[in-house]
């Protein structure tokens, strides 16, 4: 999406809220960010064939922290099937390694700031009693109310949680997969019964009536039960739905599958392995209001304009008047968001065979800052090369950023400037790190300063530019050779 475009839906998510909210409730705001289907992962997806491969828990936390610096009241959710990977069988020359892996995911997850998770089928695939002893080290709530114990009736797990976030008060209700294989149960969960779905979804919303403002269904259902289940119960808001078609997960999502309506109740699913997330920014002034899609009401707004509009969408924009508004984003979560020092430590250590729980956390939130030279510092020894560089289009990345207001989005200005999320957060404060740096090409060597002879820095490669310069972000090709001779330096 265009920046204008994105500049318009927010202006016009402002009007919408404004127009509709006299005489309501004040306007909260907060971000509902999600994902769904991690299958283990911990490093990258395994596209092997792909230049530019998206996800890791480092590069997540990451522009987790980039979001949170922007102001965002943020509620973050995981919709299920995340611990293990999506497969009924898991050996036992794989299970000491895979629960390990597990461990630092749950570990992971609590220095991101995760609220709650759904339990999918495959969260149970280390067994039950395994995943009871990972919800003992979470510090977010494991969900799922329609897991029992068959000899007691007992839920196994919490049946929904109340969250808050900008003030907005969510009930979110986890639901477990109801056609989960025979075989499969019997070998992870022998005394385990899965209860209808349905039923406990109504159970469970019915307690939540009075007391939440927006009900969350983490729903982890085959897709045509949870197209059933919003078209039933007409009161859920969101759906996350794990896109679970003819009993197999769909890893990538097309574009215009991730955000949909189904019977006014939105309709969410995003790709698996960590690779993306979805963001919801919503605009909240009404309990218990649908919502509206900010750039469909831009839509509307246009043909109505053009005088093009049917009689059909000069309804559905009246109708969208009352609602809270939201605009969803698709967040690709790739290279140039850098990694995490918490992260990167946390799986360090992990590597060594360092339970997760026992790692201290970072006191600091940007340790990696003095690795950063600048610029400044380059110009120092290197005039010839600096005054090269103030001739490429790097030297003032910065300023198309700022042309068009966007010089404070943590999803652009990565790529407009040096150590984002590593050597600067709060983009007010940007200072010696804007621009396209040296050592946003050459990387990182502090000691570079102190010994030049001795710490040398190596040549820029392809892959060092594909962090910005890939089609993802670009949507065009890139041609390293070209690009290459455009702004290389000159030799000393």
């Amino acid at each position: 999406m265009s920046a204008n475009a994105i500049h318009r839906l927010m202006t016009l998510a402002a009007v919408v809220v404004t127009t509709s909210c006299i005489g309501a409730e004040p306007v909260k705001e907060f971000s509902l960010v999600y994902n769904v289907n991690n299958a283990g992962y911990v490093d990258v997806c395994g596209c092997k064939k792909k230049e530019v491969r998206q996800g890791s828990l480092t590069r997540r936390a990451s522009f987790l922290k980039q979001l949170r610096t922007t102001g965002r009241q943020i509620c973050l959710l995981d919709g299920g099937s995340s611990l293990f990977a999506i497969k009924d069988n898991l050996k036992e020359h794989e299970r000491e390694e895979a629960i390990r892996k597990a461990q630092l995911i749950v570990e992971s997850y609590n220095r991101m700031g995760y609220k709650a998770m759904a339990i999918g089928p495959f969260d149970l695939a280390g067994g039950l009693d395994t995943l009871r002893d990972l919800e003992k080290k979470a510090e977010f709530v494991f969900l799922s109310a329609n897991l029992v114990d068959g000899n007691t009736g007992e839920l196994y797990f919490k049946p929904s949680v109340v969250l808050e976030a900008g003030g907005v008060r969510l009930g979110v209700i986890g639901l477990t997969l109801s056609t989960l294989n025979k075989k499969y149960l019997a070998k992870v969960a022998p005394n385990m019964k899965v209860l209808d779905p349905f039923e406990a979804a109504k159970k469970y919303l019915a307690e939540l009536q009075g007391k939440v403002d927006l009900v969350v269904a983490l729903s982890h259902l085959r897709q045509e039960n949870n197209i059933k289940l919003v078209s039933e119960l007409k009161e859920l808001e969101i759906l996350l739905d794990p896109y679970i078609e003819y009993g197999n997960h769909h890893t990538w999502i097309k574009e215009h599958e991730w955000l949909d309506f189904k019977d006014e109740t939105v309709f969410l699913r995003t790709d698996g392995q960590g690779a993306r997330l979805g963001v919801l920014d919503i605009k909240f002034h009404t309990p218990r209001v649908k919502l509206a899609d900010a750039a469909r009401i831009l839509e509307l707004e246009e043909a109505v304009e053009s005088k093009e509009a049917t009689a059909d969408e000069n309804k559905e924009l009246e109708l969208s008047r009352g609602k809270n508004v939201l605009q969803f984003q698709r967040v690709s979560i790739e290279p140039h968001h850098r990694s995490d020092p918490e992260i990167d430590l946390l799986v360090e250590e992990w590597k060594k065979g360092i339970n997760p729980s026992d790692v201290a956390r970072l006191e600091g939130r940007l340790p990696n800052k003095e690795d950063f030279l600048t610029v400044a510092k380059c110009q120092t020894c290197h005039e010839k090369q600096y005054d090269n560089w103030k001739k490429t289009k790097h030297s003032h990345a910065m300023a198309s950023l700022v042309e068009t207001g966007d010089e404070h989005r943590y999803d652009c200005v990565g790529c407009h400037s040096l150590g984002y999320g590593e050597a600067y957060l709060d983009t007010s404060k940007i200072d010696s790190y804007a621009e396209v740096q040296c050592e946003s090409c050459h990387g990182t060597n502090p000691k570079h300063l102190e010994a030049p002879e001795e710490y040398t820095f190596g040549r820029v490669k392809r892959s060092d530019c594909l962090v910005c310069h890939n089609k993802e972000q670009t949507r065009t090709e890139f041609s390293f050779a070209t690009a290459k001779a455009k702004i290389q330096c000159p030799k000393s």
